[in-house]
């Protein structure tokens, strides 16, 4: 027995024999011998001693843990089931996260490809065309590493700027908030923002340092930015003026061509309205080659009639512009039955419209009737209940209500008399006759020189305004005259500046008139594009002065965050002087590869198209614009000195809560909560006084200036990233800008501009300014599209048509 077992147990170590074989052939060896009954009994008895002596061994054999040890198969560490929700974000950090670590580690030797990320911005959840952008940017880094090449790729955000700043203003709150407190709450929005934002990426599974990323609010990204400022005020390219600018009512604040998007079906009340003539110099009536009307010229008793599309900046009208080589008329309405005349609608008596109203009623329940019994529509019932509405609106308020489609010729409009004479371009007589209702019978002819140095009287106060030439007048549209308002467009500024014309301008920072010019104070809180515009085409058809006025469908710039209009408004802002700096700008291009080719075009128009840049914001969440003014004088401060002491601040300051910030990231030197840490040091502008903010030699002065409350514009921000993220010493500093097709007039543009202006490595300001040689930040460019919603229209978080990627990533449990 003790021979068996052993000789058992050794075949079983040596691999010879399976404890499952063993029983096998014990089973096969027990049941032989009733096979073959014919074997001496002595025979059989050896057997059964045999199998009584190894029955403990087989009894220990037939557990079913020990069974499955004696099967020899392949061992593996991957588990039975998937659990993706557990794999699938491990395995994401890994491509994400560690391969980007381990490549960086491995080919510290190798030639370096540097993809510079645009900063999206740090408000909202991400959405699919995020997800466009990224997958792009990850398989052109993934290719270059295949090719051999070391990667570099900083992901970043863009912290500041309007919408962050209205999500951190609570409703009721916004005039009640210190600047440090709005700042403090739109730093704690941006930075929670950054955190999920950052966190769907890695989950998406793109290569990039996301343990070290960028953002426009760290210390030492701002100071950089100060840096690229200071550089371009080396090179005398900022200067402080008043021009006008759009501005956004919603936001209170300038805003940047770049900041702009333009509506091609808004819709105007467009005004035609007449500016009686004076009586003008012998001179400029010899010129006119006309018949004279009762011993008089034809120009006696005549207007001038403009049209416009912004009647609420008649107010702020300082001249009327004509062309000296454009042949004008003087025209004179015929005699037509005072049944044609345009005059006020006469109003329909109460009881008169009683009785529709119950008219319309009848026809409302024939209709519903008939639908019910299937002989009708649902379209004539709802036809029915909109004019029934229209009635019943006429009754309560007493007037014919006017209808969307509706575009009268003369909506409120003051009647033409017979005889009167108006001055229009000869080629627009019937245009205008057309508008405003009434045959007009041409008088005489004249050249725009003769119009030239009359005067004319301001329809709303009779203050006289001159006739001046223009380069700018057409006779494509409107009527060859044109309302020029300085304070209200660039166009009418450049003649104010040539004329000496004041440029006022009658309007607030939201939107309201002010009693600035006699003209305005009347409407004096009134929204220009609301009740205030309303309010002058009101006063201008009182004194007889509007001609015509209707609905026109036009393009018009609107604000690209709260969609809404925007205005001209002058004010003094700070600009970059765009002149010089466009040539260097559009020759560095050439060097640029561009993908699709067509992009090139696209973006030296933008480029081409600008003069000026405005900086300045009238905000508190950004960086600050450091600039100091004269408390008697007014005269602005802002130099190389001033600039590079308030950069050392940024980049040095500290608060009084025990945290710092180190690469964007708040990190807690006390053991306080990170969200309880809201300081960013940019703050220091408004925590210190005038004499701290100072430089040191000027610090006696201090008592002589205050300290500005504007910030940089936000595309300033994304377009010095070249100058914060990447090395000063690479030329060009990336080798890809990867981006939608928006970006021509954005950051593509901004980032070109700023590092030609300060000066493409030959000598920037510090925190990092200037790169490593002359042309452009990037060697290439590649666009891409947009992804769009069911009905064609781009995805975009302020229309709120996004789909979030986590919806397909990671779908809700059914």
């Amino acid at each position: 027995r003790r021979a068996t077992e052993s000789v058992a147990e050794a075949a079983i170590r040596d691999g010879r024999l399976s404890r499952l074989q063993l029983v096998r052939s014990l089973e096969f060896s027990t049941e032989r011998p009733r096979m073959r009954c014919c074997q001496p009994p002595a025979a059989r008895h050896c057997r059964r001693t045999a199998t009584a002596a190894l029955r403990p061994l087989l009894r220990s054999c037939t557990t079913k843990a020990r069974l499955k040890a004696s099967l020899n198969l392949p061992k593996t560490s991957f588990s039975l089931h998937a659990k993706v929700a557990e794999t699938e974000p491990r395995l994401a950090r890994q491509l994400a996260v560690d391969h980007y670590e381990r490549q960086a580690a491995q080919r510290g030797g190798a030639d370096a490809f540097v993809l510079h990320d645009g900063p999206p911005y740090a408000n909202g959840d991400l959405h699919m065309g995020h997800f466009l952008n990224k997958a792009l940017k990850d398989i052109i880094n993934r290719a270059a590493l295949l090719a051999g090449h070391r990667v570099h790729f900083r992901p970043g955000w863009d912290c500041h700027g309007l919408p962050i700043e209205m999500k951190a203003i609570q409703a009721g709150e916004a005039e009640s908030l210190s600047p440090l407190a709005l700042r403090a709450r739109a730093a704690e929005c941006a930075r929670e923002a950054v955190a999920a934002q950052r966190e769907s990426f890695v989950r998406w599974g793109v290569l990039g340092d996301w343990e070290a990323p960028y953002t426009t609010m760290a210390p030492e990204y701002e100071a950089a930015q100060l840096g690229v400022l200071q550089a371009m005020l080396r090179r005398g390219l900022l200067f402080r003026g008043e021009r006008p600018v759009h501005w956004s009512p919603a936001s209170r604040t300038a805003l940047a061509e770049a900041e702009l998007e333009y509506a091609d079906r808004h819709v105007s009340t467009a005004a035609h309205v007449a500016f009686p003539l004076l009586e003008g110099p012998p001179a400029a009536a010899a010129a006119a080659d006309f018949d004279p009307f009762d011993g008089g010229s034809a120009l006696e008793g005549a207007a001038v009639v403009v049209w416009t599309t912004t009647p609420w900046t008649i107010p702020a009208n300082q001249a009327v512009c004509v062309r000296e080589d454009l042949t004008y008329a003087v025209v004179e309405a015929s005699d037509v039955q005072p049944s044609q005349l345009p005059s006020e609608p006469a109003l329909p008596a109460a009881a008169e419209v009683e009785e529709r109203v119950r008219a319309q009623g009848e026809v409302v329940r024939a209709a519903k009737a008939a639908l019910k019994e299937g002989r009708g529509s649902k379209a004539e019932v709802e036809a029915g209940v909109a004019a029934l509405l229209r009635l019943k609106s006429e009754l309560q308020s007493g007037k014919p209500e006017l209808q969307p489609g509706d575009s009268p010729p003369n909506l409120n409009a003051s009647p033409l008399p017979h005889g009167a004479r108006l001055v229009v371009a000869a080629s627009l007589v019937d245009a205008l006759s057309e508008a405003v209702g009434t045959p007009l019978v041409v008088a005489a002819t004249l050249p725009g020189a003769a119009l030239i140095g009359r005067h004319c009287a301001h329809p709303l106060s009779a203050r006289p305004v001159p006739v001046l030439h223009a380069e700018h007048v057409t006779d494509d549209a409107g009527t060859g005259l044109v309302h020029t308002a300085p304070g209200h467009g660039p166009e009418d500024f450049a003649v104010g500046v040539a004329h000496g014309l004041a440029a006022a301008c009658p309007v607030d920072e939201k939107g309201c008139f002010t009693a600035a010019t006699e003209e305005a104070a009347g409407f004096a809180g009134e929204s220009v594009l609301d009740d205030g515009n309303e309010a002058v085409l009101t006063a201008l058809r009182e004194g007889g002065s509007l001609l015509a006025a209707a609905r026109h469908e036009h393009r018009y710039p609107y604000d690209w965050r709260s969609k809404t209009p925007v205005i001209f408004r002058t004010t003094p802002q700070w600009f970059v002087r765009l002149g010089d700096l466009r040539g260097e700008a559009l020759a560095a291009l050439h060097a640029v590869e561009m993908r699709p080719p067509a992009g090139r075009a696209r973006l030296e128009a933008f480029v081409r198209g600008r003069t000026e840049w405005c900086l300045s914001r009238q905000r508190s969440w950004g960086v600050p614009l450091p600039a100091f003014y004269h408390v008697e004088t007014g005269e602005a401060l802002l130099t190389e000195e001033t600039v590079e002491h308030v950069a050392s601040l940024v980049s040095t300051h500290g608060c009084d809560c025990g945290v710092f910030v180190d690469g964007g990231v708040f990190v807690d030197t006390n053991e306080v909560s990170m969200r309880q840490s809201t300081c960013v040091r940019s703050d220091c502008w408004w925590r210190l006084s005038e004499a701290e903010l100072l430089p040191p030699r000027m610090r006696h002065e201090a008592a002589s200036w205050r300290k500005g409350g504007d910030t940089l514009d936000v595309w300033f921000d994304s377009g010095a990233s070249w100058a914060a993220v990447l090395s000063p010493d690479r030329c060009p500093p990336a080798d890809l800008y990867l981006e939608g097709s928006d970006q021509h007039r954005g950051w593509f543009q901004s980032s070109l501009l700023t590092y030609a202006g300060a000066g493409g490595g030959r000598g920037g300001g510090g925190g990092g300014a200037g790169g490593g040689g002359a042309g452009a930040p990037y060697g290439a460019i590649i666009t891409h599209g947009f992804v769009v919603d069911e009905r064609g229209v781009k995805m975009s978080k302020s229309i709120g048509n996004v789909i979030t990627p986590a919806e397909l990533i990671d779908p809700p449990p059914a």
